[in-house]
């Protein structure tokens, strides 16, 4: 089982890659997108006790999902958005997977600020949670750890500001030789 996990801030391009690496390779996409708003209709955006239920809830499934899949030996592309402390859930996704007998590539996308910002407009973000450029910095802008790197393991690292999905989806293939 292989385990593709784009992670970068918001607005980024990791789903828009990541449907891109589903049709090259016909792994199965997780979208952390529908997961989410799963759980968000049992623990709405509100009060800070919920906020931290739900995210505990969401890393939980997405792990526990994960381990499935690598049990059953299905390939998967999935995406992370750096938000809070993220090395604690790359971590724990690793360990999972990789006690599985499946494998993590790790991919982080990292365009500049600029195309973030004209990005978060795009009509494929509507109705997306961040969707306009003040919710942008609202959620973003002071957050040093939207653009954190992940250290536990070298791994591929792309400024795709001036790559379209599909180069951006060839260069990571190209690195893990995938």
């Amino acid at each position: 089982m292989n385990l593709i996990f784009l992670y970068g801030p918001p607005a980024a391009g990791k789903l828009t890659v990541a449907q891109e690496l589903v049709k090259l390779t016909g792994y199965t996409l997780i979208d952390n997108h529908k997961v989410r708003d799963f759980v968000t209709t049992a623990l709405p955006f509100s009060g800070h006790e919920l906020g931290e239920a739900r995210v505990r809830l969401v890393r939980k499934i997405f792990v526990d999902v994960y381990e499935a899949m690598a049990l059953a030996n299905l390939s998967v592309v999935t995406t992370f958005a750096a938000m809070s402390p993220g090395a604690e859930f790359i971590d724990a996704v690793r360990q999972t997977v990789e006690a599985a007998c499946g494998k993590v590539f790790l991919v982080q996308l990292l365009p500049s600020c600029d195309v973030l910002l004209e990005r978060v407009t795009a009509p494929s973000r509507k109705d997306q949670k961040i969707d306009n450029v003040a919710r942008w910095h609202e959620a973003v802008g002071d957050n040093p750890s939207a653009f954190e790197t992940y250290t536990g393991v070298e791994h591929c690292v792309i400024d795709n500001s001036d790559l379209s999905a599909v180069e951006t989806a060839r260069q990571i293939l190209s690195y893990y030789h995938l």
